[in-house]
């Protein structure tokens, strides 16, 4: 069994500094274990939609488009959408693979400034 620390009911899919910001995104987060219970917008709340999986799956494939320039500049770490599960699940259980996230100069945002986080 794994220990409660590497536990969690939600994760929070962030991007650390990206100082051309986030333009836009495809993202897909499996999880092996429990069903998705909720997802939330972060980041560019007002173009964010769910296109595959979400409530009730085992997966979410969600997209966002900064129409407005709301996150031009990303200086510090900003959550780009959470998500909550029916129960506490593996850490390591979970998957995010970005499949689209281009800054505002229309280049990649690296890997390494990607990440989801267990949130309470």
């Amino acid at each position: 069994m794994t220990p409660e620390a590497e536990r969690t009911q939600a994760v929070c899919v962030v991007v650390d500094a990206a100082p051309e910001g986030v333009q836009k995104y495809t993202a897909r987060v499996a999880c092996d274990e429990g069903e998705i219970e909720s997802v939330e917008p972060g980041a560019l709340e007002r173009f964010f939609e769910i296109i595959e999986g979400g409530v009730g799956s085992r997966f979410v494939r969600a997209r966002a488009v900064d129409m407005t320039g709301e996150a031009r500049h990303i200086q510090e770490p900003t959550p780009l959408f959470e998500i909550r599960f029916t129960e506490p699940v593996d850490l390591s259980s979970i998957r995010l693979t970005f499949e689209t996230i281009i800054d505002h100069d229309g280049e990649t945002v690296p890997n390494e400034s990607l990440r989801f986080d267990a949130i309470e």
